[in-house]
């Protein structure tokens, strides 16, 4: 058995659970076949939300986008260490919540998910005090956090380029699409660089291009909520060389997919070419061995996108 150290502080209520957590990661440790590495991450992501469970109503919609257990599982099995892996699984949930109500503020400009950013950002600060390591990287976050702040207003402009008509090029795509998903690597990988012997930026890489990856997989299932909304969208924006705005904005919700993916001209060849490009330089980036289940992951995000859109443009 791989030999961790255990939280050095349980209450006594979670402790049946912090005992489940740490039999699934020690089960994940030694899991080579991939699709059972995803089930048993899908189930670990449960009991780690159970163990951090969200306090208010609003926060628990933002948590179901932030049940990724990937940066856990990365401090556990580089440290075997369960009460560290648990700390920068809570540290960067918490960091994915000020990001994600940020977000929402920015959309739809509700001064309630502002509020609650502000007092999440309050928790991260308390988290971080509560350790006495952590002062580089409480001042690194904090630098991280501000240069973010640009993107949302990026994200602004690419939405009255859309409305406008603009028509974007692949580099385009790419390029909201990497800088979207730059929270993996600016914000969230300094955790791990912080806390991990084995971390590189190489790491960082990879990470960037995952959530790139699961950051698509986001937009194929918001694609009408999008358009509704006038939000960015890859798949609308690729589509947008050959088929206008307008007809995509006033096309029947049940239809706009259909449009996007099997019109002359659709979508579907950029968003093709541009998740095989992540594979394609995700594979041939190194990394440590304790860490390669994340490049397994890239195959496994990859591939679901792929056969998503594959099996979408069939069944139209």
């Amino acid at each position: 058995m791989v030999g961790i150290n255990s939280p050095k502080s349980i209450d006594s209520g979670n402790e049946t659970i912090i005992d489940k957590i740490s039999k699934e990661a020690q089960e994940l440790y030694f899991t080579n076949d991939s699709v059972i590495f995803v089930e048993k991450m899908i189930s670990l992501s449960i009991l780690l939300s159970t163990n951090d469970p969200p306090l208010t109503t609003a926060i628990q919609t933002i948590d179901e986008k932030v049940q990724d257990p990937t940066y856990f599982i990365a401090t556990y099995f580089d440290t075997k260490d369960l009460d560290q892996a648990l700390w920068v699984y809570r540290i960067v949930r918490l960091l994915a919540r000020y990001i994600l109500l940020f977000d929402r503020y920015f959309e739809i400009g509700n001064n309630i998910d502002a509020l609650l950013a502000k007092r999440v950002r309050r928790s991260i600060n308390e988290c971080l005090l509560n350790r006495h390591d952590n002062h580089h990287l409480s001042y690194s976050l904090d630098y991280s956090l501000k240069q973010f702040w640009t993107f949302w207003k990026f994200e602004q402009f690419i939405k009255h380029q859309i409305v406008g008509g603009h028509i974007f090029s692949y580099n385009e795509i790419r390029y909201f699409n990497l800088f979207k998903s730059s929270d993996a690597s600016l914000i969230y990988a300094r955790v791990l660089d912080a806390k991990l012997p084995s971390f590189s930026e190489n790491v960082s890489l990879v990470l960037h291009y995952n959530q790139g990856l699961l950051d698509i997989l986001d937009d194929w299932e918001d694609i009408e909520e999008d358009v509704q909304e006038d939000m960015p969208n890859l798949f609308v924006m690729a589509a947008l060389k050959n088929i206008p705005y307008s007809r995509i904005k006033n096309t029947r919700n049940e239809n706009i997919r259909s449009i996007l993916l099997n019109e002359p001209g659709s979508s579907s060849a950029s968003v093709v070419r541009l998740v095989s490009d992540y594979q394609s330089s995700i594979r041939n980036i190194f990394i440590p061995n304790n860490l390669s289940f994340l490049k397994s992951l890239s195959d496994h995000y990859a591939n679901t996108l792929l056969e998503i859109i594959s099996s979408s443009m069939n069944s139209q």
